[in-house]
């Protein structure tokens, strides 16, 4: 398996992204706005497992860089570690794709490396990630923001409570978290071996609802640091949530991220670059103006959706 040296000799803020060509330019946006908020007084080591990001898109995303010496970007292909596994084990569906198992990988690619934030393409940074990185983690495997959505629908659907008490058996949702933010403790990972428990769970688990984060949340329970919703804010949330009483106090720790978004992720299906209309969506196309992908991002929105070209 390909190995990353650090970059740095001094200590740096240590970032991975996975992503596919598809996503390039979304991840493109992401970089910027971390970029944005990062220090001078800080090095930050920013590395990307992709597959098939195109040559061209490579070199604009250098671009955000140019003349800023305490930022490195580099490019790690992982192709390699797919025709090595029995891909067909890699469960995907709707909008997964095999990529969002490339953060499973980050503990024995970066076997130099003892702590490592992992961000998801669709998120959108408004704070230094420095603050994130620089999380105790103690002997915890993760630091990570719960899923307060998961943990919502537990309650209050039958089909999400059954998969996770009777097919997954993982009782306690309490602390169950969002995989597209993760503060990993890369030598904790590494001692329980993450890929091969991987494997193993895949091996007994055909089907996941969420795949790479059921893994995840089985193999690290009682092993996680939940920390402030701000570092993963979903904006979109069962209104359950808000309307049961029941949920009065994990309300009141999602609404301290409502508070302070230091980074926003729009998962789901419901992106903004599809859907501007959306709440939130706002935020990311302004941050997007700010990169060199904005006038192929507005091209493709029209390109897709040409009625909103016409004269009314």
């Amino acid at each position: 398996m390909v190995t990353v040296n650090r970059f740095f000799e001094k200590d740096s803020v240590n970032i991975v992204f996975g992503s596919n060509n598809k996503y390039a330019k979304y991840l493109g946006v992401a970089l910027n706005a971390l970029i944005e908020n990062t220090s001078q007084d800080r090095l930050y080591d920013i590395i990307i497992l992709e597959t098939d990001i195109q040559d061209d898109i490579k070199q604009v995303i250098l671009t955000l860089i140019e003349n800023k010496n305490n930022i490195s970007i580099r490019f790690i292909n992982t192709k390699e570690i797919y025709e090595s596994l029995d891909t067909e084990k890699l469960f995907c569906h709707i909008y997964f794709t095999k990529e969002m198992y490339l953060r499973l990988f980050i503990p024995q690619l970066l076997k130099d490396y003892d702590k490592a934030v992992y961000l998801d393409c669709d998120t959108l940074i408004q704070s230094d990630v420095a603050e994130l990185y620089d999380t105790e983690l103690e002997n915890n495997y993760l630091a990570a923001v719960k899923d307060f959505n998961t943990i919502v629908n537990f309650k209050h659907n039958d089909k999400v409570k059954y998969y996770y008490e009777q097919v997954l058996k993982y009782g306690n949702m309490d602390n169950y978290f969002n995989s597209g933010m993760l503060v990993m403790n890369l030598t904790e990972l590494r001692n329980v071996n993450l890929i091969e428990k991987t494997l193993e769970l895949l091996e007994t688990h055909k089907e996941l609802l969420y795949p790479d984060q059921d893994l995840l949340n089985i193999i690290c329970k009682n092993n996680v640091k939940i920390i402030h919703s701000g570092w993963n804010f979903v904006f979109s949330v069962n209104s359950a949530l808000i309307y049961d009483n029941y949920f009065i106090p994990l309300a009141v720790e999602w609404s301290k991220g409502l508070e302070s978004q230091k980074i926003i992720h729009y998962l789901s299906n419901l992106k903004p670059w599809l859907y501007p209309e959306l709440g939130y969506s706002d935020i990311w196309w302004l941050a997007a103006k700010r990169t060199p992908f904005y006038q192929d991002l507005l091209k493709e929105y029209f390109e897709a959706h040409p009625e909103h070209l016409e004269n009314k």
